[in-house]
């Protein structure tokens, strides 16, 4: 009986592997989702010039465009940290700086990076070159550093106090200005060899006796389109501008500011002003920064915005959370997904 069943059940297994093999099995691709990537990583800061573009963030990220973002390529960065901060000065000189002291240089586009030694172990989280050779990093505990050889060395230019510095912005190699935490702003005329404190009066919190202290908001971008106009940007949506070259600082009302959304970037070209923030957040000014309006979720993105930069007075590039990379060439009316995971169904 037990070998009947066998035989059966043998039979049946054959029977239906050659009943299998006489229809075509069809592949079905998985369906498309609407997004494109360049990459999946967190995006912290974008550096563009000419028709290139870099982005660099988590997991020692690089990205780059020749040909104005219409196509990507991935570049070794030989490093595993979190990088912050990305500058050009011309198509084959740029710098990146990271976390726990990292510092990269390339001469050839990025082709290759080159690990360089600030003899230090702080996060480095912005920096700025004015040309091949000078150029300054900025990060936690205090840290200024600044190099006159292309950063094959950096000296200390910082004082050490326990802020997290998270901006700095050079015009030449005299004139810079560093911005952190509790709306710190220093300003330098002799290329950081003396800092003096600027500040708002306007954003430093009004408590009474009762209170418990409050602090002034973080900034966390500075930038000036000359040497006595500049804008800064920070925490809650703040916003301050000066017109004489830091001496005075004003607030500058905006609706990131009723949202309540932090900015983590603000850029200008010509008459046109960016900030860039929290939730996608997008505020925009047409007239040199007196006024400005909201663009909530451009591109239909949603998460933060760290970083932006223009290419020219029309073109300009922000990323962020998630691999988000966008650009507009109209001024920022409106913004193209190149990649991230927009709410719009159709991306250009």
């Amino acid at each position: 009986m037990m070998k009947k069943v066998t035989m059966l059940f043998m039979t049946t297994c054959c029977t239906a592997l050659l009943c299998a093999g006489c229809f075509k099995v069809e592949k079905v691709p998985p369906p498309k989702l609407p997004y494109t990537f360049v990459t999946p990583f967190h995006l912290f800061s974008v550096a563009s010039y000419d028709t290139h573009v870099w982005a660099v963030g988590f997991d020692g990220t690089i990205v780059h465009s020749s040909d104005s973002g219409a196509t990507w390529e991935h570049q070794k960065s030989g490093v595993q940290v979190n990088l912050c901060s990305v500058t050009f000065v011309d198509t084959a000189h740029g710098w990146v700086s990271g976390r726990a002291g990292t510092m990269l240089h390339t001469s050839d586009g990025g082709k290759t990076w080159v690990r360089q030694d600030c003899c230090i172990a702080n996060h480095l989280f912005a920096l700025c070159f004015v040309d091949a050779q000078y150029g300054w990093t900025v990060g936690d505990f205090g840290t200024i550093l600044h190099t006159t050889d292309g950063g094959k060395t950096w000296v200390q230019q910082g004082s050490g106090e326990d802020k997290i510095y998270n901006a700095v912005y050079f015009l030449d190699r005299q004139r810079g200005w560093v911005a952190g935490e509790y709306g710190t702003i220093y300003a330098t005329t002799d290329g950081g060899a003396t800092w003096r404190k600027q500040e708002c009066p306007e954003i430093v919190p009004v408590i009474s006796e009762t209170d418990w202290e409050q602090n002034p908001p973080s900034l966390y971008g500075i930038f000036f389109s000359d040497a006595r106009h500049g804008f800064a940007c920070g925490m809650d949506g703040t916003i301050i501008a000066t017109d004489d070259g830091g001496a005075t600082w004003r607030k500058r009302r905006n609706p990131a500011e009723e949202k309540k959304v932090t900015l983590y970037a603000v850029k200008g070209k010509g008459a046109t002003w960016i900030a860039v923030g929290q939730k996608g957040v997008v505020v925009v000014s047409r007239d040199s920064g007196a006024t400005w309006l909201l663009q909530d979720g451009a591109g239909g993105i949603k998460f933060w915005l760290r970083d932006m930069v223009f290419a020219d007075e029309r073109t300009a590039w922000t990323v962020g959370a998630r691999g988000t990379i966008l650009k507009t060439a109209d001024s920022a009316a409106q913004w193209q997904v190149l990649s991230g995971i927009s709410t719009t169904v159709a991306q250009q």
